[in-house]
Parts: structure tokens; C-alpha cells; sequence
């Protein structure tokens, strides 16, 4: 079982990522079973960025979707144990993550696989980054993240990383579509990430106007409201189970609010968010949505 060797996995040192290195990580991992252990050899170009002979190293279970919920907490529990609580936590995927060493645990509902990730972290973190600003339509893998602690040790390593955004959505197809796959992943993800995140709540209201349409999530459920202000105009809905249906329904609540407003582009919008915790804590919300 993955969580079972995931520990040995990331603490193992990785040295400068040659093969001998690599040879010796995989040696030491006692993989097998339902686990796969698969490394990324450099590819003609990528030497640019730093890597050494490989990009990365994963270690893959795929299982039952009825356990798929537990072999990922118990690997992130395994993970955990020998790094400390991850400094930044995101969607989709339930991911969590650690810069030094680049860690990332992760799910996959559509294969009910659970991946624990790592690479070196500076060469990866170039690659990223030339990749944001040449190759036409890439996007980032996150929609969201939050940083649980951003205090501690693990925290402050995380300052000077570059953490790549999406670009601000710019026509209703391209906020509308961002809208949806943000919605879904955080009443996914937060479930499985409740330890680090308890509470999140977003805001979407126009720039010069006084529509707004609001939700908050927490285990207790998926609330979401509208109002217009200087008004009586209000509308609540009734509260959904935490769970990826509600984050669809919301989402086309929230899309039928805003078409509702008439306005011209989505430029003309302005999105907040927040989450419960102490001021240690930030959340941001990457997709494709301008933040205000």
C-alpha cells in the first residue's frame, strides 16, 4: 500500500537527481504490489532549466473508489509524519505540497489513484515559469490554494517561490468555465483537506455596481446567497451537502445571478475570498478569475 512506503519515499535524499541517484532512491523504496514507482527522464532541452539526469520521481496507487478517500488520507498522514504539515494545500486533486523538498501528494477521482510526487525543486519551478510565459494556452494545474500556516518553518519557505497564476478570464465563456471547475474542486477537495482548511467563502459583485452573489463552505455544508444593495433584494438558498454536485448547482446559481446583472464582460467584476483561521493563513483563488 502507498502509505505504507510513502514516508521512506519522501525522505529519502535525492541528491543531484543522477541516475545513480535515482537507482538508489528506487532501491530503497519497497515498492511492488499495487504500487508503481515511475521516474521522468530529461527530454532535449530541459538541461536549460537544471535538471539533472531525471524530472521527477512518483510513486502511484490506483485502488477501489470506495477506498480511494482513506488511502489518500492515510498517505498524506504518512507524508506528514516526516515532513510536518504542508505549507500549502490546493485543488483540484486535494493536493499538498512541500518546496523543500518539492513534494506533492495528490488524488485522482476519475482514476481513484493516489500520487505522491517529487522533483527538484528549482529546476522545476524554472520549467514552470518559462512554460507560463512562451507556450501559448498553458494554464496552471491549480484553480486554488491556501497556505495553512504561513509562520511556520515549511511556510516561509514558500517565500520567493514562483507560483504561477491563470490569466484573468476575459470573455463570459472563458469566467463561466473557470467558475464551474473552481466550484466542483473546492466542494471536492475541501473535504479532504478539512485538517488544513476548514472554512472557505468567496464573493463575486460588480465593480460599480451594488449586485452581489456570495458562498461559504465548511463540512457543515455549501451556503450561497445574492443581494443587491441599498435594496431589499435577497436571496438564500437552501444548503447543499459539501460535496462535488453542490459545487455544480452553485456554480450555475452564481452564473444565472451574474448573467442577470447585464453587464458586458467579465472585466467588470470584482472576486474576493476568504477563509477562517488566523491571520497566518492566505487563499487564493487562481482560476482564471481576477481576484480584487
Amino acid at each position: 500500500m502507498i502509505q505504507n512506503v510513502a514516508g521512506t519515499f519522501v525522505g529519502q535524499d535525492f541528491g543531484t537527481w543522477s541516475r545513480a541517484d535515482i537507482e538508489r532512491v528506487a532501491a530503497a523504496v519497497p515498492a511492488g504490489g499495487p504500487v508503481q514507482v515511475h521516474s521522468t527522464e530529461i527530454h532535449h532541452g530541459q538541461e536549460r532549466f537544471g535538471f539533472g539526469a531525471f524530472t521527477a520521481v512518483e510513486l502511484v496507487e490506483t485502488c477501489a473508489p470506495d477506498e480511494l478517500a482513506a488511502v489518500h488520507a492515510a498517505t498524506l498522514a504518512a507524508v506528514v509524519a516526516v515532513l510536518g504539515p504542508p505549507p500549502m494545500v490546493g485543488g483540484p486533486g486535494a493536493w499538498a505540497f512541500w518546496r523543500d523538498p518539492r513534494v506533492r501528494v495528490e488524488r485522482d477521482l476519475r482514476r481513484s489513484s493516489v500520487t505522491v510526487r517529487v522533483e527538484p525543486a528549482e529546476p522545476a519551478e524554472n520549467e514552470e515559469y518559462i512554460n507560463s510565459q512562451y507556450l501559448e494556452g498553458w494554464e496552471p494545474p491549480h484553480l486554488w490554494t491556501a497556505e495553512p500556516d504561513m509562520n511556520s518553518d515549511a511556510g516561509k519557505a514558500l517565500i520567493g517561490m514562483m507560483l504561477v497564476e491563470a490569466r484573468p478570464a476575459t470573455t463570459w465563456d472563458e469566467f463561466e468555465t473557470s467558475l464551474r471547475a473552481l466550484l466542483v474542486s473546492l466542494a471536492s477537495d475541501l473535504p479532504a483537506l478539512s485538517e488544513y482548511v476548514t472554512h472557505l467563502g468567496w464573493e463575486i459583485q460588480e465593480v460599480d455596481g451594488d449586485h452581489m452573489v456570495a458562498s461559504w463552505m465548511n463540512e457543515g455544508g455549501v451556503n450561497i446567497h445574492s443581494v443587491v444593495y441599498n435594496t431589499t433584494d435577497e436571496t438564500t438558498y437552501p444548503k447543499m451537502p459539501l460535496e462535488p454536485e453542490s459545487g455544480a448547482r452553485a456554480a450555475e446559481i452564481a452564473i444565472d445571478t451574474i448573467r442577470s446583472w447585464g453587464r458586458d464582460s467579465p472585466e467588470q467584476l470584482r472576486f474576493d475570498c476568504w477563509t477562517a483561521g488566523s491571520d497566518a493563513v492566505r487563499l487564493s483563488l487562481s482560476s482564471g478569475i481576477r481576484l480584487a
